[in-house]
């Protein structure tokens, strides 16, 4: 049977008058008529009987509307449900991230997609950079976050930069500096990151003025670093990420650096499909929230790691 005859049948019922279902229809009385006399043959009953100049429903035409309605429900409900996917509120989103914005920052921005898009499926997964680029290079997520350090075939990225910031104690006397020089850190107890091109950038600039730290702690992870600040032990230099969510906290404070100490990772996308619309709704909250808080990203082009050579010297 088709939906057209399936509509006249209803039209009919609910218009009361094959007529009125004709103009509601935008066709003619006889069109209607034949419509509804061709579903009679398909399902093999009268739906209507007459009665006088009336048409009345017949039983099994009583039960058959129930069904028809079932489906007009149902078509209702397609429409629904297009609409969710016209406005990004369904569908499923896969993520794979290095640990340093797993633990703060990206939750804050899928917390707000999750509100837009209730109905949206969200897998994180939060491995090494290594780990990262083989998940994007297998084609099994929609979207990741790593440092890179050469390049890769199957692979999109979009580099981003940012600038250092210094975690402080909010008891510290550096707490009351506006912004912090290099010098500002010599005789400081600074907690390092090992094996972090950052960190061997500082310990330059340290040798280049002939200062020195206090070294007595060093760490893995950016958010161990900020939670020992939080304790009181030092001062860090952090990603602007990991510090202005520690510095919600009373006990820290944020400063700007004098100098400059860029802090770069990129942005990884599967090559072999195409960019997943709630994967580029993502990267828009991600780039509006760091607008929020103040943190300045410069975004480069998209480009194919497969041709791209790249510098970087992360892990």
């Amino acid at each position: 049977m088709k939906l057209t005859q399936l509509n006249a049948f209803k039209a009919v019922i609910e218009c009361q008058t094959v007529t009125a279902a004709a103009e509601r229809l935008y066709l003619s009385q006889p069109a209607v008529s034949r419509l509804i006399a061709g579903l009679e043959q398909r399902i093999g009953f009268k739906l209507f009987i007459r009665k006088g100049n009336r048409l009345m429903l017949s039983d099994e035409g009583q039960a058959f509307y129930f069904e028809v309605a079932k489906v007009f429900d149902a078509i209702t409900g397609l429409d629904s449900a297009a609409e969710s996917i016209r406005t990004n509120h369904f569908g499923s989103l896969n993520i794979a991230t290095m640990p340093l914005l797993s633990h703060a920052f990206l939750p804050r921005i899928l917390a707000s997609v999750i509100k837009q898009s209730p109905r949206m499926k969200v897998a994180v997964k939060t491995e090494r950079s290594e780990g990262v680029v083989r998940r994007v290079q297998s084609q099994t997520c929609d979207i990741g976050f790593a440092f890179i350090t050469q390049d890769f075939p199957g692979v999109m990225a979009q580099q981003v930069i940012c600038e250092c910031v210094c975690l402080i104690p909010a008891k510290s006397p550096l707490a009351n500096l506006a912004a912090i020089d290099i010098q500002d850190i010599a005789g400081q107890v600074l907690i390092r990151h090992e094996k972090d091109s950052t960190q061997l950038k500082i310990d330059r600039l340290l040798r280049r003025y002939n200062l020195t730290t206090i070294e007595c702690v060093e760490v893995s992870l950016a958010n161990t670093a900020a939670a020992l600040v939080r304790e009181g032990v030092g001062i860090a230099i952090t990603d602007p990420f990991t510090a202005h969510m520690a510095s919600e906290h009373e006990q820290v404070v944020m400063r700007p650096l004098k100098f400059s100490l860029p802090f770069e990772f990129e942005i990884l996308y599967p090559a072999l499909k195409p960019l997943h619309h709630h994967a580029e709704r993502f990267v828009e909250q991600f780039m509006l929230q760091a607008d929020e808080m103040g943190i300045y990203l410069n975004i480069g082009a998209m480009r194919d790691l497969n041709d791209s050579k790249t510098n970087q010297d992360h892990n």
